[in-house]
Parts: structure tokens; C-alpha cells; sequence
């Protein structure tokens, strides 16, 4: 097998892990030039193997069949930071912005611009009590532990096969 084989199928492999991954971190996790990561996208692309998406600076590549709703949450979960959020809101329940920044141990200010991101896609919905108090759920916990279960395991998939790279001789 040619190496251009090898760089297109190991570039397919990780946007099928890491669906919504941008053409940057992608180049850096095929350990490619940019021209060469950018010439395996676009023939991916052409081949209908992948979907390229535009997402205010950058272009998010997603495996071609993956339904627009997967692709948005799985989009979000790339960030570490939504992840924490959405852990926190799956184990808590509600919670004020506060609440979320001392669990996350994030800025208040970084909380709220994520939290937009999130009630943006209507993954989390903000709730309103009697004497004024805001606080923000989740609207789909299942879909969303599942969810972020399958992007832990691809996770530690590619970690490991990171590893297993590694020490091949």
C-alpha cells in the first residue's frame, strides 16, 4: 500500500473518531504537511467519503451519512471545556453559571460563552425560577450521555492507537 493510501485511510479514520475535527487538528494528528492533510481532505470529499463544514473560521470534517443534529453536538464536544460542562449538567442536573464555573473551575464569562454554544444547538435549556434564579439544564440527558460515552471511547481509541505507534518498530 502506497503512502498517499496510508495518509488518506488514517485521515479517514480520524475524522470517523473525531467527527467535526478542523483541518488544523487534523494535520497535526496525521502528523502531515497542511498541503498534504488539505489534498487527502478534498479527495475525500470529492469521493463522498467525508462532509466539510464551515463553522465560523474553520472547516469541521464529519464522516459522509452522519445526521446535521450529530454533527453539531459532536462539534461542541471536541471542546474541553463544553465537555466539563456537559459532565457537570449530566451529574448535578441544573445549575446556575456560578455552580458550573466551580465545577469546571472555569471563568464565569467562559461558563456563559459556552453555555450560549450549547442552548445555541438547544442542548441545554435555561430555566427560570419563582424568585428569579437562573439555572441550566440539560434537555436530552440520555442522548447526550450517550453521546459523550461515544466521544470518550473514540477518545481513548485514538489514544491508544497513539501509544501502540509509539513503540511499532
Amino acid at each position: 500500500m502506497s503512502l498517499s493510501n496510508i495518509n488518506r485511510l488514517r485521515t479517514k479514520k480520524i475524522i470517523s473518531l473525531f467527527p467535526g475535527v478542523h483541518l488544523r487538528l487534523l494535520q497535526r494528528m496525521t502528523q502531515t504537511s497542511f498541503n498534504t492533510t488539505r489534498y487527502h481532505v478534498r479527495n475525500l470529499e470529492l469521493a463522498g467519503e467525508i462532509v466539510c463544514t464551515k463553522d465560523g473560521g474553520h472547516d469541521r470534517l464529519f464522516p459522509a451519512g452522519l445526521p446535521e443534529r450529530q454533527r453539531a453536538v459532536s462539534a461542541l464536544l471536541l471542546d474541553r471545556t463544553t465537555r466539563k460542562i456537559v459532565e457537570s449538567l449530566l451529574t448535578s442536573g441544573g445549575l446556575c453559571n456560578a455552580e458550573i464555573a466551580d465545577a469546571t473551575k472555569t471563568a464565569k464569562s467562559t461558563v456563559s460563552e459556552h453555555i450560549d454554544s450549547l442552548r445555541k444547538e438547544d442542548i441545554v435549556k435555561r430555566v427560570v425560577s419563582l424568585d428569579g434564579t437562573v439555572t441550566y439544564e440539560l434537555r436530552d440527558k440520555e442522548e447526550m450521555a450517550r453521546q459523550l460515552s461515544s466521544f470518550q471511547a473514540s477518545m481513548l481509541a485514538s489514544a491508544a492507537d497513539r501509544f501502540v505507534e509509539l513503540w511499532d518498530i
